[in-house]
């Protein structure tokens, strides 16, 4: 079994220097199903010089990639080699890259969707039995592809973020964001709408098995149609009539539109 793991750790880090994705996912899975096997593994590649020095090759993806692992099969090892790591001289990129990986991942583990999708939810979310119990009711949404999602993160938001959702492309995981500060009925409703929305959308890159980073504008289009159409599953009822509700209210805008744009001068008299 220590082989296997062996063999499977070597083949992740070939297929990350290779910019391989197919492979990088299929021996990332591998790694999950072998479990406690990979750790000592792990850290073996971990204790290196390399993070000393400055950047070479892949050597940065290595470090991101071996600690996400570690995060994900055990989390006490994990902090541990955090502590270790961060009490040694590393360079500063990859003295960057440790502490956002130990920020990137929520603590407490509440369970798993479908019986196998384990959610994790960080420490900082003042509601977390709120929010697993959303995700457990979008996990059972008709059609929904996410029984092969390796893991769900939901973590707090904060200004800095420029998102509200990711698709962990390599490893087929996905981070929602939560917002704590929100108060009043209508705020919270409009808080779960776009939280909901935003999970379907991110099940859709999986979907969708896209494998580039950052905003393309074809894949967006296809999450984003995945996401509309898991939102009208999710609701069948609610949102043919909240469209028949708020149809005059699109057409008197989109005649205001019109008619401002045949008479420009109007809104200088």
């Amino acid at each position: 079994m220590a082989n296997s793991a062996n063999a499977s750790v070597n083949r992740l880090l070939r297929a990350v220097s290779n910019h391989n994705l197919p492979a990088t996912r299929q021996a990332w899975r591998e790694l999950l199903e072998t479990g406690d096997d990979a750790i000592p593994l792990i850290l073996q590649k971990l204790d290196s010089d390399s993070w000393t020095k400055k950047t070479r090759g892949p050597a940065g993806d290595y470090l991101a990639v071996l600690l996400t692992l570690l995060r994900w099969l055990d989390p006490e090892e994990f902090k541990q080699e955090i502590k270790r790591l961060r009490s040694r001289r590393l360079h500063a990129l990859h003295r960057q890259t440790v502490d956002l990986i130990a920020k990137s991942y929520g603590e407490q583990v509440y369970g798993k969707l479908l019986g196998k999708v384990p959610v994790y939810i960080s420490e900082e979310i003042e509601e977390p039995e709120l929010v697993y119990r959303y995700l457990q009711r979008w996990s059972k949404t008709r059609d929904l592809a996410l029984s092969d999602v390796t893991r769900i993160d939901v973590n707090l938001y904060h200004s800095k973020l420029e998102y509200l959702g990711l698709y962990h492309i390599p490893f087929g995981s996905i981070v929602l964001v939560w917002r704590n500060d929100v108060s009043g009925i209508l705020k919270r409703w409009w808080r779960k709408i776009q939280t909901e929305s935003t999970f379907y959308h991110e099940v859709g890159h999986h979907y969708h098995q896209h494998g580039e980073g950052g905003q393309i504008d074809e894949q967006e289009k296809e999450a984003k149609q995945y996401s509309s159409k898991m939102f009208r599953n999710a609701h069948p009822i609610a949102v043919p009539t909240l469209r028949i509700i708020l149809f005059p209210l699109w057409m008197f805008l989109k005649l205001y539109r019109d008619l401002k744009a045949r008479n420009p001068s109007a809104d200088r008299r």
